[in-house]
């Protein structure tokens, strides 16, 4: 009879032990997912931190490289393999179209012979596809 009256008390007892027990059970879990995370955490910010850093160095690279391709730019005139520029060089083109010899263009620009008759064999062998090309079509037939 005293296990009857007491039984209600017992059954409050055991559960209230039970649930103390996974209380404390997800307690723990939870802790472990905390230390878990925090690792994974520190290992994210080490990655992002490493990855800025070559980002960073990257972007540094690109500046330097842009900037050095500027500064060779402004320092390289345009010229053709010859060292003639292109001043000189369609000065040089035009002169030979007018019929003037090679040492008189030499003398006019003030450009040693050779440069200048390296310049107009350059041209030719460049021309020659296009002129090659125009052999070809006939006048008449174009239009």
């Amino acid at each position: 009879m005293l296990l009857l009256t007491l039984l209600p008390y017992i059954a409050l007892a055991l559960n209230l032990i039970l649930f103390l027990g996974l209380f404390f059970g997800l307690n723990r879990r939870v802790s472990k997912l905390r230390d878990r995370m925090g690792k994974c955490e520190g290992k994210l910010d080490a990655s992002t931190f490493r990855i800025t850093e070559e980002i960073n160095d990257l972007s540094r690279k690109i500046t330097g490289l842009e900037q050095s391709d500027t500064a060779f730019e402004t320092t390289v005139p345009l010229t053709l393999a010859t060292g003639i520029s292109t001043t000189l060089r369609s000065k040089a083109l035009k002169m030979h179209r007018m019929g003037k010899p090679l040492e008189q263009i030499a003398d006019t620009l003030r450009v040693p012979r050779g440069e200048v008759d390296l310049l107009l064999k350059v041209h030719r062998i460049v021309m020659r596809p296009y002129e090659e090309q125009q052999k070809v079509v006939p006048h008449d037939a174009v239009g």
